[in-house]
């Protein structure tokens, strides 16, 4: 009857627009941490620092069962470059490759990940370690150049819709990265402070 279509095509509306409130709730959450991270470490600056810029440590407390292949071992330098593969067992790998941008020893770590085909900068990963007592204070600042440079590229002329969805494309590729970035440093702070890794 037509009674009963109404009542379905209502639930239907109820049901996406409560889908849509998720969804836009999920985004909020998402990007409400902003594009750093911040933990604080029971170690001194040079011991943190040998951790996040050694490779052969970097495996360790990167995302569990990374695989990191460098062109040489000890701390990296400028212009190293790093081929990175994550996942678990019965997930998909994935592969992606930072290049060493910046470095000052037991104070900072630039590293920017390049998109294979087109050697552009997708993401900057920035490191800061900052001494606090017996502790090392890390800052991981988290940018994306390539949809930066295409902002600035359209500029005025991307109109409201383009100019909302590289808001958008921005904010949660850097929202995502972050995340990735703060489990990171969990697991580093765990490892130096000699507790279990945390998995989330």
């Amino acid at each position: 009857s037509s009674c009963m279509w109404k009542w379905i095509v209502g639930g239907a509306l109820v049901l996406v627009v409560a889908l849509a409130g998720l969804g836009w709730l999920g985004y909020r959450k998402l990007t409400a941490g902003g594009d750093s991270a911040t933990v604080v470490i029971a170690a001194s600056p040079e011991r943190v620092f040998t951790s996040l810029a050694d490779p052969d440590s970097m495996g360790v407390w990167m995302a569990a069962g990374s695989q990191i292949a460098a062109s040489h071992h000890g701390l990296l330098v400028v212009g190293d470059t790093l081929h990175v593969e994550t996942g678990n067992s019965g997930r998909p790998r994935q592969r992606y490759t930072w290049t060493v941008a910046e470095l000052t020893p037991d104070r900072l770590l630039v590293l920017q990940m390049r998109a294979d085909t087109s050697d552009n900068v997708v993401a900057t990963r920035r490191d800061s370690l900052v001494p606090a007592g017996d502790s090392t204070i890390v800052i991981t600042t988290i940018a994306s150049p390539m949809i930066d440079e295409m902002r600035t590229r359209r500029g005025d002329t991307s109109g409201k819709v383009g100019g909302v969805l590289l808001n958008f494309g921005s904010k949660v590729l850097t929202a995502a990265f972050r995340v990735v970035s703060e489990l990171e440093l969990k697991r580093l702070k765990a490892r130096l402070e000699g507790q279990p890794m945390p998995t989330r």
